[in-house]
């Protein structure tokens, strides 16, 4: 490495670089007697651990397999890594030595790299950016609507899905681009007069149940929502505007609702909700074109939250967004999970709420009778006695069978003796849409001040399309739309229709859906571009389009005083969200959702969704305030919710709403390995996994992926009998000497967190076992043998590479800002940013400006 001070520090040497002197020593004198003595056993003739061999090393650094085989030694003695630590040490001379001359090496192969490699690929937008830069394009901020659904989802490489070299270009995509394109600007093109304001008003009931019928809904006063919206009855929609409303627009939403039974009396392990906690509505879109708007559909979206008054009749109001179709429907995001589950227990333990259900719709033979064996005899001689006096088989359907419970009456019975926690709603008003100007923002974006006929259309495309392709247009390119837009007037579309072709064309432009960069040092309007979609995942604004124009946004210090403008505006949040979707892998989370029964606060806190806000607010605070990255391996601080601080075990938190908290210094949360985004996104949704967990620390905090497994190896040994925890089966997958290589780096870094289950909550035994629950170990070594007892000694270890997860940080970014994996050539200029950034402190926001004012941010 070029960080010499990062040398020193590992080695605890006081040394002075004597570049002259180590750079002259020949490979034959001190290199190959090095790697004789301390490598060639383990990466030799008979030996080739990790796939690397050494003896038949080539000196040729301009072999690019060569030159990364060098880079790795260099890295790995750099770090104390290699050889293990059981094995027979170098001194510190000669090891510093042989990284000398390895490093003056390498330094003269990036060198001529340089010139040839580090190209951007031509890429195109991804699925975000593209849906993205069309809202920005037309004002479509607040549309409802995704016409990017039906895209097929994007490659990745290295984990991030805005990779030139990945994103590949279908048939299939292609259909997808003429569909979305002809949406968003249906959506924009909003024409002739003004839709008239209606208003709306809707009562109890708002629509009618099917068999899970709540007994105490009272039609013409009120009706209830009593669970969250993961099981059937979870959405109270409105079946008389089930064709949604008939204009998009701005609409003003009220309705008036009471909290019921915040406080129940049952036990809160029955019915899993918070009696601390307010009930909460959440107004969410959809459209039945989607599905039952009952249940869940893939129209969904959440638009506002309100917390309700305990027994207190309100009214509750706000203003959204609503498209063409779309009804908004109220939800209770922390009422029960499901009360079909809790039925059972709720009648055997409390019968004395629950007596017309038990004798008007239970059979004794039924599992949730909760009588005594004579009662239930009695009971069943009787039932049978009027079964053959008066038989009639329809009523037998509904009522006198173990099935008859499911139906919509007996469901009426059981709810009328629960008192469980309620939202009781009496009253809904909608009045909308509603406009400030007309035409809207949307119209002006597609026509400008132009009015809408063939005789504007080019004006009116060369205007769309310069704003479009984030660069000057061509004549020809403008011609070619424009005998675009003509033939299609030909054939028989109004003007207005055949203009809305042209600009639908523009969106399906390879000027609009790929950055357009040359070779090179990029010119004004490509960096503006590489910047904007950095930053904000979207085009350039005005500002960076004025200075683009006019050339300046190359000159010195604009590159960063327009980073640090764009890190102030609201945007931002695109390269939070996204970046940390990416590096930590936070988009994993809810693709294997925990089990209901054994993680029922992952559902009733609503945590999947708590989880990945925290670590956005997290990292999103760390860049606002320029902290140093160090607050990533450890924090005293945090950002939590109500769910989040049960989670933690954080006592005095109540609602919804997001706060900042100081961790002490036992809090065992501090940084990203101590935050439940990180470990639910590293775990597998049933258990954890060592292995798992450490690949997701070597390639995400260190930086140092390792190698896939050989294809002829089994992923745990077969034979695992006597193994009572995962720690023993990975001892005894140890024992094949392929498998070691890796898992002596994986697997104690993933011990270190195995105190945290699958949705991070803290554990001190395994929940299997029988009643001799096994004790977490989360002790390990590594491989240059530092040692630590849990996942706290782990983070020391950690902050004292803080060199390396810089290089790690600093990589990633790199790769997110330029949309390319870096290769051999950027290693230079990494070190370069490495350095500089601890010069300065280390602080999150100078690495943003660092990267931005690179050679390779700034060149393809």
């Amino acid at each position: 490495m070029r960080s010499i001070r990062f040398t020193i520090a590992v080695f605890g040497a006081s040394l002075v670089y004597l570049g002259n002197v180590w750079a002259s020593s020949s490979y034959d004198e001190t290199v190959r007697p090095f790697l004789d003595t301390y490598c060639i056993k383990c990466h030799g003739p008979d030996k080739q651990k990790g796939d690397r061999r050494y003896d038949t090393l080539a000196i040729d650094f301009s072999d690019e397999e060569s030159m990364w085989l060098w880079q790795d030694i260099a890295d790995q003695l750099n770090l104390g890594d290699m050889p293990p630590s059981k094995a027979k040490q170098p001194d510190s001379h000669d090891r510093l030595e042989v990284v000398a001359w390895v490093t003056e090496n390498l330094d003269i192969a990036y060198d001529k790299l340089k010139s040839t490699g580090g190209q951007t690929v031509f890429r195109r937008l991804n699925r975000v950016e593209y849906d993205r830069t069309v809202r920005d394009l037309l004002g479509l901020g607040p549309m409802l609507a995704d016409p990017t659904e039906t895209f097929p989802p994007d490659e990745t490489e290295d984990g991030f899905a805005n990779i030139g070299s990945a994103l590949s270009t279908s048939d299939f995509l292609l259909q997808g681009y003429l569909d979305a394109a002809e949406a968003y600007v249906d959506a924009a093109a909003m024409k002739g007069e003004q839709p008239q304001v209606k208003r709306y008003q809707f009562e109890a009931p708002f629509y009618k149940t099917s068999n899970r019928h709540d007994g105490k809904d009272v039609d013409g006063q009120f009706q209830h929502i009593r669970k969250n919206t993961t099981d059937q009855g979870g959405y109270l929609w409105l079946s008389e505007l089930k064709s949604g409303v008939p204009n998009s627009g701005y609409y003003r939403l009220r309705f008036k609702a009471e909290a019921i039974n915040r406080v129940y009396p049952y036990e809160e392990r029955y019915v899993g909700t918070r009696k601390s906690e307010p009930l909460r509505v959440e107004v969410v879109a959809g459209s039945s074109a989607y599905g039952d708007l009952e249940n869940r559909t893939s129209s969904d979206r959440e638009l506002q939250s309100f917390t309700i008054s305990d027994d207190e009749t309100k009214w509750y109001e706000a203003r959204m967004w609503l498209d063409e179709g779309f009804q908004p429907r109220l939800t209770f995001p922390n009422g029960p999970n499901r009360v079909k589950s809790l039925r059972k227990s709720l009648v055997m333990d409390y019968p004395d709420s629950f007596q017309e259900y038990i004798h008007e719709y239970l059979l004794p033979s039924d599992d949730i009778y909760p009588y005594s064996v004579e009662e239930s005899v009695a009971r069943k001689v009787a039932e049978e006695a009027k079964r053959i006096a008066t038989f009639v088989p329809e009523k037998l359907d509904t009522k006198g069978t173990s099935s008859r419970k499911n139906a919509r009456d007996g469901w009426a019975a059981f709810y009328r003796g629960y008192d469980g926690p309620r939202i009781r709603v009496f009253e809904i008003e909608l009045e909308g849409p509603i406009f400030e100007s007309w035409p809207p923002p949307s119209y002006k974006a597609l026509f400008g001040n132009f009015e809408a006929t063939l005789s504007n259309a080019k004006p009116i495309l060369k205007r769309f399309s310069e704003k479009a392709f984030r660069r000057p247009v061509k004549t020809e390119e403008v011609d070619t739309l424009l005998q675009l837009a003509e033939a299609k007037h030909e054939a028989g579309l109004s003007e207005f229709e055949a203009l809305k072709v042209g600009l639908r064309a523009v969106l399906c432009s390879p000027g609009f859906l790929f950055l357009q960069e040359p070779d090179g040092v990029l010119d004004d309007y490509a960096l503006a571009s590489r910047l904007s979609y950095f930053l904000w995942s979207s085009q350039p604004d005005d500002e960076l389009r004025d200075l683009a124009k006019k050339g300046r946004l190359r000159e010195a210090n604009n590159l960063r005083k327009q980073a640090a403008r764009m890190l102030k505006d609201e945007r931002v949040t695109a390269f939070t969200e996204q970046f940390t979707s990416r590096w930590l892998e936070l988009y994993k989370i809810g693709s294997m959702p925990p089990s209901p029964k054994e993680f029922e606060s992952y559902y009733v806190d609503g945590l999947e969704r708590s989880m990945k806000r925290e670590t956005q607010l997290f990292f999103q605070n760390i860049l606002d305030e320029n902290l140093p990255i160090d607050q990533f391996l450890d924090a005293d601080f945090t950002y939590i919710d109500s769910g989040l601080a049960r989670l933690y075990g954080i006592d005095g938190m109540t609602g919804s709403d997001f706060r900042k908290v100081s961790l002490g210094p036992n809090s065992r949360r501090g940084g990203l390995l101590g935050q439940a985004s990180v470990l639910t996104a590293s775990a597998n949704g049933i258990d954890t996994s060592p292995v798992i967990r450490g690949i997701w620390v070597l390639e995400n905090i260190l930086g140092t992926p390792p190698s896939p497994p050989p294809p002829d190896v089994e992923p745990l040994e077969p034979d695992i009998r006597g193994a009572t925890t995962i720690r023993d089966q990975l001892k005894k997958h140890r024992t094949i000497e392929t498998c070691n290589e890796c898992h002596r780096k994986i697997d104690p870094l993933g011990f270190a967190l195995e105190n945290y289950d699958p949705i991070g909550a803290w554990r001190d035994h395994y929940p299997r076992g029988g009643k001799e629950k096994p004790v977490v170990d989360a002790s390990g070594q590594l491989p240059n043998g530092e040692a630590f007892e849990n996942a706290e000694g782990l983070k020391a270890i950690l902050a004292d590479r803080i060199d390396q997860f810089s290089r790690c940080l600093t990589e990633k970014m790199m790769a997110y800002s330029m949309g390319r994996t870096l290769d051999y050539s950027d290693r230079p200029e990494v070190d370069r940013i490495v350095e500089e950034l601890d010069d300065k402190g280390n602080g999150l926001q100078e690495l943003v400006y660092l990267i931005v004012e690179s050679e390779a941010f700034r060149t393809k």
